[in-house]
């Protein structure tokens, strides 16, 4: 028996595993904004929203410098429904490696935990100094 006719069936399986799971999910730039940033300073970007906000498919837009090195924009997350919940401001502190988006009131007044407030509070502080114009 010939590998290759072993190898056929698996390698079908697989192509109908990832047809099934739909195109691969991934953050990206909407808006062409991430030219105002950079290509190294987006990538970074990039995988820290993946990581911190843990969206695998984040919208970003209108990113740009902001001052003391922060990078500002908007983030567009999904929430457990699948739905886009529409875009809010965020932060990014390359130093430190922090991206914080802004909080609405309702998450403010019911936090997940102590740490949650702090990071929320961080990311308003972060933006009034570094982003509001």
């Amino acid at each position: 028996m010939r590998i290759s006719s072993l190898l056929r069936p698996a390698f079908a399986g697989a192509l109908l595993v990832a047809a099934a799971n739909g195109p691969a999910r991934t953050q990206s730039v909407v808006d062409g904004s991430d030219a105002a940033i950079g290509p190294e300073s987006t990538a970074r970007l990039l995988v820290l929203v993946r990581e911190t906000l843990r969206s695998p498919d984040a919208r970003v837009t209108a990113l740009r410098q902001g001052r003391d090195g922060a990078i500002c924009g908007a983030v567009e997350l999904r929430n457990r429904m699948g739905t886009y919940t529409g875009a809010r401001p965020f932060v990014f502190e390359p130093a430190s490696r922090f991206v914080g988006r802004l909080p609405e009131g309702p998450e403010l007044r019911n936090p997940a935990s102590v740490a949650d407030y702090a990071a929320m509070e961080r990311a308003k502080r972060l933006f009034s100094q570094n982003c509001a114009e």
